[in-house]
């Protein structure tokens, strides 16, 4: 299979970490001096190797399961209707029975009608949550048909970037783009899974850190955008 491994990246001394995990991989770096946010510069990068299929790395994604490559090999084979295919994401944390926490498991939707993961709900800075968080204990150790995931640990097949094509102009910065992308995926045919190759993931050690009150308003509207779209779709439900 042609696959291109990409990672976009902000800071310098980050990726330098980074590339002492996945030295063995041919990935591509590449920083994002604009600061355009990562989901225009998965686009800006997947462009870049228009033959291949995709894997989205962070730059604060890490290994778990060494021989992770290998296994999205068997489940890129094994699931051809396969549009998209995402990791098991783990926080780097673990609670006092020495279980990781669980930072997403694919995409689903709350009772508001707002994208949220399957686990996510600790902030590791400050050690706060901001929901329950949900300890892997095998619970998601299984394929499964996903409405959405996010845009990082995730296999995209070419045919769909083709089909799909870029990012809808409509939303801005970053933040839900990736849910429009996964909506449009699937009204296409394909299916998203989410899988048990696990990876660590220190969520949003980058985009957050360049935040500032004109880009949470980008968000808030992305939010508004998504459901003004998809809300009242048949693909806009948990799965």
């Amino acid at each position: 299979i042609n696959m291109k491994i990409i990672c976009p990246y902000i800071f310098d001394e980050e990726i330098v970490e980074h590339k002492k995990h996945f030295w063995k991989y041919d990935v591509y770096y590449e920083k994002d001096v604009a600061g355009i946010g990562s989901d225009l510069m998965y686009q800006k990068m997947w462009n870049k190797f228009p033959k291949d299929d995709i894997f989205i790395l962070h730059a604060d994604i890490y290994m778990h399961d060494r021989n992770w490559f290998e296994k999205l090999d068997e489940f890129i084979f094994g699931y051809p209707d396969a549009g998209m295919i995402g990791c098991l994401l783990l926080y780097p944390a673990k609670d006092k029975d020495g279980n990781f926490y669980i930072q997403h498991a694919g995409g689903m939707f709350d009772k508001d009608g707002n994208p949220d993961h399957f686990g996510s709900g600790l902030h590791l800075e400050s050690g706060q949550t901001f929901k329950t968080p949900e300890v892997d204990t095998g619970q998601y150790d299984e394929v499964r048909k996903v409405a959405w995931t996010t845009f990082g640990g995730l296999y995209i097949k070419r045919e769909v970037i083709d089909e799909v094509g870029n990012f809808s102009p409509e939303y801005e910065w970053t933040y839900n783009r990736d849910v429009d992308y996964c909506l449009r995926t699937r009204k296409l045919g394909y299916e998203i899974y989410n899988v048990p190759i696990k990876m660590l993931h220190h969520e949003s050690k980058d985009n957050k850190r360049i935040r500032n009150e004109s880009k949470v308003k980008m968000e808030l509207r992305n939010l508004e955008t998504l459901k003004k779209n998809w809300k009242d779709t048949e693909w806009y439900k948990t799965l």
